[in-house]
């Protein structure tokens, strides 16, 4: 880390920066005590810019180091006027701060956007018609577009944003802690939750109105602009963080196709969504690496492309990789790194049903016809997700054995492993499956099972059969035909160890991750009555189901 003069620090609090429109946007400003101007740091949040917990503590730290640091409330949200409306009104109030900040005596003209969750998704919603002043941003487990993650993800809602959508009502943040959720998991119509919470909630009407990718998220989408990127990124994310698909899509997409792609950088930890911060998951132990300095390794980054010590940057690891299973960090070249895309067939006599059925993992193909396993979706008694209740975090490295005895999961478990196997990049299971329903919906979690059986969760994902080809036009499948789908599992990066193996869990619910399809094609939103699914998965010489690893070779 570069060894940096150290300031004190002065608060400047409420400036005044105004919109285009003339709303008036509350911004707190960390300024070291010296001679500027200074190089700026930017963030924008909808959590108060005077949180004594997060914001206050983060702008003196780089202030301190000599960056100047302006918090921003967005619009309608605490200090800040103007009416509060997620997503929409980022992109343009971004801009204007941009060249409100430029224009301010303390700004040396270099510019940096940085936030995390929502604020990383305002830095991207202003980086790429940016102020000529900003020079780099720091996207840190950033929203991805609202189709594919928060508040849908692939076609189904991602049911914790009920809890957010209660979190961020008003102008300030509410008590979310005090609710029984595990009452409200399987509450249908979903329209009816705020009700159920005391609230009137528009914003998650209009949210349920909307479960496919049409003109109104359209305007809130950003990820298909990677090719216009001319900025610097330092991507951040952890493997267990429930908004990584933002990082594991943007980094790719950025490296190939942004005219910045040479300055892309990304570091990914094997934190949760909060970033930086030990597993608080029983029996889990990521080892005495797992906690970093981050605020010290986001100022080396920018310290290259802005302020007094801006020169040519340093030879520094274009990805900086926690490698879980051996618990220690690694420096590729890039990220995925120089994968072998492996495919591990799905194999069984027809009972893959629960962990102790007869499903298999293998490297050889089907040579002849297997019967498929089917397993029963009941919408009533849906399949569970390991998760803590009334949180903003949802999965982490838990033991799913609890799940997989269920009959309504079938699981593909390999060999023990002879050697090790590294694991680090995007993940996916291809299957042909069918449904006795009007419409379904399949889950997919990939597993590192211990010689002591104990099956560590890793990675998963889903998809709405409807949406298996689009988000924006639902191509309903007709009862019993057999069709091919992608289950975006999204990435991890682990080394499982010889006497280990690998399990892929398949099911149609994960509650309360996502909210229970009825298996019906009524709107999400106002769903109530459910049937019973028999949903089925293929595999045999002409129907290769497969897990999708990407194994890197030769890692000692």
């Amino acid at each position: 880390m570069s060894t940096r003069q150290r300031y004190d620090v002065r608060v400047e609090l409420n400036h005044g920066c105004i919109t285009r429109d003339g709303v008036r946007l509350s911004t707190d400003v960390f300024l070291p005590v010296g001679e500027g101007p200074w190089p700026v740091v930017s963030i924008r949040t909808p959590y108060g810019n005077n949180d004594p917990v997060k914001k206050v503590p983060l702008g003196r730290a780089f202030a301190s180091c000599g960056y100047a640091v302006v918090i921003q409330d967005v619009r309608g949200r605490y200090d800040s006027e103007g009416d509060w409306e997620p997503f929409f009104n980022e992109a343009l109030d971004g801009l204007d701060a941009q060249a409100w900040l430029a224009d301010q005596p303390f700004c040396n003209g270099e510019i940096a956007l940085m936030g995390r969750s929502y604020e990383g998704y305002c830095v991207w919603m202003s980086a790429f018609d940016h102020h000529p002043a900003v020079k780099a941003i720091v996207p840190i487990v950033a929203l991805p577009d609202p189709v594919i993650n928060v508040p849908w993800q692939n076609g189904s809602i991602f049911w914790t944003m009920i809890t957010w959508a209660l979190f961020v009502h008003g102008r300030t943040n509410q008590d979310v802690s005090s609710y029984n959720w595990e009452l409200l998991y399987k509450h249908r119509p979903l329209n009816e939750l705020p009700a159920k919470l005391g609230i009137d909630s528009r914003m998650w009407t209009d949210w349920l109105t909307h479960p496919t990718k049409d003109a109104y998220w359209e305007r809130a989408c950003y990820m298909h602009r990677m090719n216009e990127l001319d900025l610097p990124a330092l991507h951040v994310c952890g493997w267990y963080d429930d908004d990584g698909a933002s990082t594991y899509n943007n980094f790719p997409a950025a490296r190939k196709l942004a005219k910045s792609k040479d300055d892309q950088h990304v570091l990914i930890g094997p934190w949760p969504h909060a970033t930086n911060t030990r597993s608080v998951v029983p029996g889990v132990d990521f080892g005495s690496e797992e906690v970093i300095d981050l605020n010290g390794y986001i100022m080396d980054f920018l310290d290259c492309f802005m302020g007094e010590s801006s020169s040519p940057p340093e030879p520094k690891p274009r990805a900086r990789i926690f490698l879980m299973g051996e618990n220690r960090w690694r420096d590729f070249g890039d990220w995925p790194p120089g994968v072998v895309d492996t495919s591990y067939f799905l194999r069984s006599g027809g009972n893959a049903n629960s962990m102790l059925g007869d499903g298999l993992l293998s490297l050889e193909r089907p040579a002849v016809n297997e019967p498929p396993d089917t397993y029963e979706y009941d919408p009533d008694d849906p399949t569970p997700y390991l998760y803590d209740a009334g949180t903003l975090q949802v999965g982490g490295p838990f033991d799913a054995r609890p799940v997989q005895r269920r009959d309504d999961v079938l699981c593909y478990t390999s060999g023990v492993l002879q050697d090790d196997v590294v694991i680090c990049g995007r993940v996916f299971a291809e299957l042909y499956v069918s449904t006795s329903a009007a419409d379904t919906e399949f889950c997919a979690m990939l597993c590192d099972v211990h010689p002591n059986g104990l099956s560590r969760q890793l990675c998963d994902g889903n998809i709405r059969l409807a949406l298996r080809d689009s988000l924006a036009k639902p191509d309903p499948v007709t009862p019993g035909d057999v069709v091919r789908i992608e289950v975006d599992m999204w990435a991890t990066g682990v080394r499982i160890f010889a006497g280990h193996r690998i399990r892929l869990q398949l099911a149609s619910a994960a509650l309360p991750k996502f909210a229970v399809h009825t298996n019906t094609l009524d709107p999400p939103g106002e769903a109530v009555t459910a049937v019973i699914a028999a949903n089925t998965v293929y595999h045999d010489p002409d129907r290769l189901s497969c897990l999708r690893l990407p194994i890197v070779p030769n890692v000692v």
